[in-house]
């Protein structure tokens, strides 16, 4: 049965999902992906969103990766929503029937929301994110992985750091986002051991990679009252 992803945040990191996806020999077997940004394409952003060009600067993303995809496998279903979503709630009501969230969203409160909906939906999320020389991976199976919430428990006060403030590593971006769909393939046609109760963690600047194991927390308050 085709299967349909649901794709926060076409930015460098939902591109080189889409893209890696596209090029999959698995990615025939996906009926449906929906994406969703609400940022339009900047100069700033083509060294590391690798599917976009100077004709789209100024062009809304979601829209912009739907042609793309559709280029690429015009027999996919890809639906863009230029929307910010921000809490679980939002998100619920928007991949309902999804087998998957990918979240390559670039701020706190949208991956929480989307740890959370997930939780809530019971299917699979796939959690990147990457900044400066450092990038992390892991793979949330509701009822029986650790969350998002077991180990940061919640957004970090203050403000956050970003792509725009402090930088980011183009390739870096390009290999977390690789792993991300490899996670995704994993998980949709279950093949091999996807990355769930675990961390995996980059560091580019000294080429390290590290999987530190996880476990969840009874007083989690996503996932604590999960079976």
């Amino acid at each position: 049965m085709p299967k349909t992803i649901f794709l926060i945040g076409a930015g460098g990191l939902g591109s080189s999902v889409v893209m890696a996806l596209l090029k999959s020999p698995k990615g025939a077997a996906l009926g449906k992906i929906v994406i969703v940004d609400p940022d339009q394409t900047e100069l700033s952003n083509l060294h590391r969103q690798i599917i976009y060009t100077m004709d789209d600067i100024g062009l809304a993303k979601a829209e912009q990766t739907a042609k793309f995809m559709v280029k690429q496998r015009p027999d996919l279903i890809i639906e863009p929503i230029i929307k910010r979503l921000q809490s679980a709630k939002e998100i619920i009501a928007q991949a309902q029937g999804a087998a998957l969230i990918i979240d390559g969203s670039d701020n706190f409160t949208t991956r929480f929301a989307a740890n959370d909906a997930a939780l809530k939906l019971g299917i699979p999320l796939i959690h990147g994110a990457a900044i400066g020389f450092n990038g992390q991976l892991m793979t949330v199976i509701p009822g029986y992985s650790a969350c998002l919430r077991c180990i940061f428990y919640g957004p970090p006060a203050g403000q956050e750091a970003s792509c725009r403030s402090d930088g980011v590593l183009g390739p870096l971006v390009g290999e977390v986002g690789w792993l991300m769909a490899i996670e995704a393939t994993k998980i949709l046609f279950l093949e091999g051991a996807p990355l769930s109760n675990q961390l995996l963690t980059i560091d580019a600047k000294r080429q390290r990679r590290r999987t530190t194991p996880l476990k969840r927390r009874k007083d989690c308050s996503g996932c604590g009252d999960l079976t």
